[in-house]
């Protein structure tokens, strides 16, 4: 649950505050994460990713509201539900990559 919940919460950071662009939103978000500017290569999975997501969560609204309400802290309201469960697995991939993750 706190995973998710931290994806969640970065994923409205990343809506919030990335502009409005998604090029620019994956960008900045992939900027904070690692510390670095994301490869070609890097930018066209995590796009591919995206895309998914959205499929999924545009065609099971339900689906979207229960990922985003995991954890103690609330959803920001102001989002559109598809959008930030979204962004919460493509924020959750970027946490997930190995130079993201801190051992010891």
């Amino acid at each position: 649950i706190q995973h998710v919940e931290a994806a969640r919460n970065f994923a409205q950071r990343i809506l919030n505050e990335a502009g409005e662009a998604d090029a620019d939103r994956l960008r900045w978000a992939w900027r904070t994460v690692t510390g670095r500017a994301a490869t070609g290569e890097e930018v066209d999975i995590a796009f591919i990713a995206l895309k998914a997501h959205r499929t999924r969560y545009a065609a099971d609204a339900e689906a979207a509201k229960a990922l985003i309400s995991y954890g103690e802290s609330k959803a920001d309201a102001a989002l559109d539900p598809a959008e930030l469960a979204s962004w919460t697995l493509l924020a959750n991939l970027l946490f997930n990559l190995d130079e993201v993750v801190t051992k010891n």
